[in-house]
């Protein structure tokens, strides 16, 4: 587990104050539920920041579409929790979460298709959003930018694999991307490997996978080490478009918040993307996928390289930047300010709403 940051702390406490009436008593559910639709009518009554707000609206209505699976796992190695990275701190609570390689999004916990709430009520949980500074809706934004922005099905049968093969409680790429730049190891069972082989290896795309298991597993490492470029900037790209500044990179992609000399972070250049693209979902999107590469073929032959392509699209939107306002380190500045200006806003109107009287919501 990795401690929140200071700002972060802050925010739970007075997350945690807030949801007491006078008098010491937890707020009930029901009255959380009141407190929460509160919230979205002001919100929708008077907008923070009307773009921002729209592209996490607008994408949370997406994450109802139902989608069907891409690919099936295997159900006799289907996870009984659908969920992955259960023990990260929750920097955005969440209901759903998007299945990468299969296409869909699903409930935490049971692995079903997300369903709509009941007419005329709101999630208690948008009440917890809010209070951390994410506009309400936030898990579902974050679920179904992931779907738009995992649009390579080469890569859709080795997810499976991973998802469906265990280390104990983990997913095998939960494993593999906790123990990857470290001197930790996986041990790659026998019968695993024989299945990856039996899988992929089999010359279908044009390179057999010959010798034995340890011709296996170095395979299914480099095979990994591919898809998890793949699979982390896309990652990395959503969860900077719908956090807080405040609020870090999941500690597994704090990759891409680390700043090269004279360069800046991919967190930096995705929050810079969204504001110069006055935040359109389609826009967004049609940036970060715009001359992606493909995932090699077989998955294990070659190393996967996003950033060619997305440097020259971030190149291209910087003119953009400098005309708005004089230098592009002044125009990172101004899309942070504004973000943490929502997120302060949300944070103070969701406090003051918890806060009330009952009779005043």
């Amino acid at each position: 587990m990795h401690p929140l940051p200071p700002t972060l702390s802050v925010i739970a406490l007075v997350a945690a104050a807030t949801a007491q009436q006078p008098g010491g008593d937890p707020l009930a559910p029901a009255r959380q539920a009141v407190a929460a639709s509160a919230l979205l009518e002001d919100l929708a009554a008077a907008p923070i920041d009307a773009p921002l707000q729209a592209f996490v609206r607008t994408l949370a209505a997406d994450a109802e579409r139902a989608t069907p699976e891409r690919v099936k796992v295997r159900g006799s190695k289907r996870a009984a929790r659908a969920v992955e990275f259960a023990k990260e701190p929750e920097l955005l609570p969440r209901r759903v979460e998007y299945r990468f390689g299969l296409g869909t999004i699903a409930a935490l916990g049971d692995g079903k298709a997300a369903a709509k709430p009941s007419p005329g009520k709101a999630d208690p949980i948008t009440l917890r959003q809010a209070l951390l500074g994410c506009v309400p809706d936030a898990d579902k934004a974050l679920a179904a930018l992931l779907r738009r922005l995992d649009v390579d099905v080469r890569g859709d049968a080795f997810a499976a694999f991973l998802q469906g093969w265990r280390n104990e409680d983990e997913s095998f790429y939960e494993a593999l991307d906790r123990t990857a730049g470290t001197k930790d190891s996986v041990f790659f069972f026998d019968v695993m490997l024989d299945d990856f082989r039996g899988q992929f290896g089999k010359g279908e795309s044009g390179q057999k996978l010959g010798g034995g298991l340890r011709t296996a597993h170095d395979a299914l490492h480099d095979a990994f080490l591919a898809y998890r470029q793949y699979r982390g900037f896309r990652e990395a790209i959503a969860w900077s478009l719908v956090l807080p500044p405040a609020a870090p990179l999941p500690a597994r992609l704090a990759r891409y918040e680390a700043k090269a000399e004279g360069a800046y972070s991919l967190r930096e250049q995705a929050v810079m993307a969204g504001e110069a693209l006055d935040h359109d979902v389609e826009a967004v999107v049609a940036a970060v996928l715009a001359d992606a590469p493909p995932l090699p073929q077989p998955v294990w032959s070659a190393p996967y390289d996003p950033y060619r392509a997305w440097n020259a699209r971030f190149a291209g939107l910087q003119a953009r930047m400098i005309e708005r306002a004089g230098s592009t380190d002044a125009f990172l500045a101004t899309a942070r300010e504004r973000r943490a200006a929502l997120a302060t806003t949300l944070q103070t109107r969701a406090t003051a709403i918890v806060a009330a009287p009952a009779k005043d919501r």
